[in-house]
């Protein structure tokens, strides 16, 4: 079975109250660009938000404002840093919870910005990646997994970054959610190999890939390292932190385990630092987990 790439366009809430596409951001690789006009930082955070389990509009609402409130304390719920949120499993029916939030509205792109285009046909759950306004979108497509069953995909936003040199870079970010259970083992050794290959493309400066793996079987253990990425979690700060992100929320009968991951490509001066889980123990008002999976967050530097 052949992948299949589909362009997909962002949207933004404008002025005139209602969601259209937003432009996308210039880019030259030959052109010089002003000073501070390129942020030359990023924060990536990634957290799977869980489809499946009741009160899925409550649960997408409190993980938005965890987000705002929490992932970014010292910007007080309002205006974040040039970020990427990349998100998982978002419920189809809960995709309008997600346009709804003021948050959103008022800060963010989204990518995609219609589901039923963006998504592989069949898929009542998918990727979503929120992108700060203050992050140049250059371009975003969506590559349907040719060797899946669940109808996965890799969420693909390249963004402007600047440097020393006021010359731009495109960074490329991949928000993915692989084959699921024990009988996707040889669909997730497909689809990180078509990761690896978007990463590598050789109009990339770097790329980085965050979401859901489901590395449960012997051979996740070492996808990154045969397809030539590294696991952003040996950075971390804490090296007694296990990193594990599934299986507490609630505690069940399989062993928890290190499910999602940060991987990103070997040989730039991409520096990644302040490593870290994020959204344990998050709960909505009325009681339950907002998901079964701990998020995962990163900061990016030139």
């Amino acid at each position: 079975m052949t992948d299949t790439v589909v362009q997909v366009r962002a949207i933004w809430f404008t002025s005139s109250g209602q969601w259209e596409y937003a432009p996308q951001a210039p880019y030259d690789s030959e052109a010089l660009y002003a000073t501070d006009s390129l942020p030359t930082s990023l924060t990536l955070i990634t957290w799977n938000v869980d489809f499946a389990a009741p009160n899925v509009t409550q649960r997408l609402t409190a993980a938005l404002n965890y987000l705002q409130f929490h992932a970014f304390p010292d910007y007080k719920g309002g205006q974040p840093p040039p970020c990427l949120i990349l998100l998982q499993e978002i419920a189809v029916g809960a995709f309008g919870t997600l346009l709804a939030h003021p948050w959103v509205r008022a800060w963010f792109m989204v990518v995609p910005g219609d589901p039923v285009v963006g998504w592989p046909r069949h898929a009542t759950y998918g990727t979503v990646t929120l992108v700060a306004r203050s992050a140049p979108l250059v371009g975003s497509i969506c590559v349907h997994f040719g060797e899946s069953r669940m109808w996965r995909n890799a969420l693909v936003t390249d963004v402007a970054i600047g440097g020393e040199e006021p010359r731009a870079r495109v960074l490329r970010v991949v928000n993915t959610h692989l084959e699921s259970l024990p009988q996707g083992t040889s669909g997730r050794v497909i689809q990180m190999e078509v990761i690896a290959d978007l990463l590598k493309d050789g109009d990339m400066w770097s790329g980085i890939v965050c979401g859901d793996m489901n590395a449960i079987a012997p051979s996740d253990e070492t996808l990154a390292e045969v397809n030539g990425l590294s696991d952003a979690w040996e950075l971390r700060e804490n090296m007694e932190e296990d990193g594990v992100t599934w299986g507490h929320q609630p505690r069940c009968v399989f062993p928890p385990g290190r499910l999602d991951k940060i991987l990103y490509t070997r040989g730039s001066d991409l520096k990644i630092k302040n490593v870290r889980r994020v959204a344990v123990g998050v709960e909505i008002p009325s009681g339950g987990w907002v998901s079964d999976h701990y998020g995962l967050a990163c900061q990016v530097e030139v």
